[in-house]
């Protein structure tokens, strides 16, 4: 049975956890599948705490010059095919085939802790009913070390899959968690998930290394007794967070931002048209009007046609959705909520997402050097205005062309306009 959703994709391209990325864990039907189980065991070992019996796995997926003595490379990379996370069935399949049982103490640990590697592949296996895994805190080099991996014997790997490690979009929806957010300051406040609070992964982190106990306590200002959801775009740097967590007796489930994007309406718009006009005193009015397209129509972006046009994910909800949208509630210029139509009426009580939407004109000189950017305000549901005073600047052939921003991602509509400024009087010499 194929874990469903677990899919790395993106409806836009975004910057974070990309060279180290991991699927993307949606898991929306996922815990109607799983049997609990016992709680397992989660923590740090030392090199010299690390026993004969522990099972030793290297889970990044670059080849290391060395290896610790004993242990067997299981990269992340074997547990995806085509985008997604394999089937529960194959990776139990992966990790018998390197000689792993559920019942086996493990220690994982990889080439880069800030990436999430080592504390991730502990989720899946504590998620897979793993009674005893724990990350390696030190350097491997402390350790004995041997050019080659080792091998184990097959084995069979027998799950007992533990739902309560994963938060689904209903349960973040119902309310019943606090939401910690665990990707960086400046995406956080681009946008997030109502009411979560930002926790950077890499501030569980010393030089590269897990804090320890003391240090963790004060960055959780948390309820001990409510249980709590980390997310991140797709469960790399929550699995860190999650991870400390859980050291400290905390009720930590993880999440992804893509799976809450993936749950929201859309809104796909293109450009329609983009003018101008100027006064006597050359202040240039620049109109932008947007109209929403279906799904299999083509857009223009920065100069190459793509299958995916802009889409703005627009809202939270659960139980009846409007797929009727609308740009309203003006805020502050240049700037719209975008939400749903009857989206206030459904009486959820968890967490309804505001998203905003930025319009800039962006404007270039001849040689495409970019000289000025003008934010555009609201007019109505589609259309957007702004000016550009034009009077210092001298004269020649500007181009104006558009950027649409919204969540922190940023896209260019192909369609620009050119304009004309000479000492006097203003042109428009039209679209190219």
């Amino acid at each position: 049975m194929r874990l469903r959703g677990w899919v790395a994709h993106m409806k836009v391209k975004h910057h974070t956890e990309t060279s180290h990325s991991l699927p993307v864990l949606l898991g929306s039907a996922l815990a109607l599948l799983l049997l609990t189980s016992a709680a397992s065991s989660v923590g740090v070992v030392d090199i010299g705490d690390i026993s004969q019996t522990d099972v030793i796995m290297y889970v990044s997926n670059d080849d290391p010059d060395h290896y610790i003595q004993g242990a067997i490379h299981v990269p992340r990379a074997e547990f995806v095919a085509d985008g997604r996370l394999r089937s529960v069935r194959d990776i139990c399949g992966i990790l018998g085939s390197h000689g792993v049982t559920r019942n086996d103490s493990v220690v994982v640990y990889g080439s880069c802790m800030e990436c999430g590697d080592p504390t991730y592949i502990c989720w899946l296996l504590s998620y897979l009913g793993q009674e005893d895994v724990r990350v390696l805190d030190a350097e491997s080099s402390e350790a004995s070390m041997c050019e080659e991996p080792s091998t184990r014997p097959s084995a069979n790997y027998t799950p007992e899959l533990r739902p309560e490690l994963l938060a689904t979009y209903d349960y973040v929806m119902s309310g019943a968690a606090q939401l910690v957010d665990a990707r960086s300051a400046d995406e956080f406040r681009a946008a997030h998930i109502p009411g979560a609070v930002n926790i950077e992964s890499s501030s569980v982190l010393s030089n590269g290394r897990l804090k320890n106990a003391s240090e963790l306590v004060p960055l959780f200002n948390l309820d001990h007794e409510r249980p709590v959801v980390v997310y991140s775009l797709n469960g790399g740097q929550a699995s860190l967070v999650w991870f400390a967590l859980r050291s400290l007796g905390y009720d930590a489930r993880l999440y992804t931002w893509m799976d809450w994007l993936d749950h929201q309406p859309e809104l796909r718009m293109e450009l329609s048209d983009l003018s101008a006009e100027v006064s006597p005193e050359r202040a240039v009015v620049i109109t932008a009007r947007f109209s929403e397209i279906s799904k299999n129509e083509s857009l223009n972006l920065m100069g190459c046609v793509t299958c995916e046009p802009i889409t703005i994910y627009t809202g939270g909800l659960s139980g009846s959705k409007s797929t009727g949208v609308r740009l309203g509630n003006y805020t502050s210029p240049g700037r719209k909520i975008v939400n749903v139509i009857g989206a206030a009426d459904t009486g959820n009580s968890g967490p309804v997402a505001e998203s905003f939407v930025d319009v800039l004109a962006v404007v270039t000189d001849s040689s495409d050097e970019e000289i000025e950017r003008i934010m555009l305000h609201p007019e109505s549901a589609y259309v957007y205005t702004g000016t550009w005073d034009a009077s210092g600047v001298p004269g020649g052939v500007y181009n104006l062309s558009v950027e649409l921003s919204a969540w922190g991602l940023t896209k260019r509509f192909e369609k620009r306009i050119a304009v004309e400024l000479e000492a006097e009087r203003y042109r428009k010499l039209g679209r190219f």
